[in-house]
């Protein structure tokens, strides 16, 4: 059975005191760390989270970025396309009117030459008539009655043609 006698209050009577001591000295300390370490924890927590948050956003804004850029180079490839095609037919155009004005000189020259052999031959065929006048008639005639001569050949020959 149980007794009780002085030295089991006094042991309780220990205890207590003790329990109360640790209580205000070693619990509440102990707790108050604890407490703030929870604090400390918890506010890194926050602050991560919040970090987190920028750099998705962060993320999020390199992307547009980066479509951004995406799009700009496009932009500018289909802008220098453009200017290609473009000077291609300018380059084109130009070429052809070249190609027509050197074509309209060789025409103009052809057509030169043309008339130029057009007069020499006339200038011999002249001078062939003149000679078969001569020829024919036995003496020499008159500057003006071989003109007549050859004006009236070259007729007779503008009309056979």
């Amino acid at each position: 059975m149980l007794r009780l006698d002085i030295n089991l209050v006094f042991t309780i009577l220990n205890v207590l005191i003790l329990y109360f001591l640790m209580k205000k000295f070693l619990f509440k300390p102990v707790n108050g760390v604890i407490a703030k370490r929870e604090e400390e924890i918890q506010k890194k927590l926050s602050e991560a989270e919040v970090a987190k948050q920028q750099a998705a956003r962060v993320n999020e804004e390199c992307a547009a970025a980066v479509e951004s850029a995406k799009e700009e180079a496009e932009a500018i490839i289909a802008e220098a396309k453009n200017k290609g095609r473009m000077e291609y037919e300018r380059i084109l155009s130009t070429a052809n009117e070249d190609a027509a004005k050197r074509m309209q000189k060789a025409e103009e020259m052809i057509a030169e030459e043309k008339e130029k052999s057009l007069r020499n031959m006339e200038k011999e065929i002249e001078a062939l008539v003149m000679t078969a006048a001569a020829k024919v008639v036995g003496e020499n005639v008159s500057v003006e009655s071989n003109k007549s001569f050859y004006d009236e050949f070259i007729a007779e020959m503008g009309e056979d043609k």
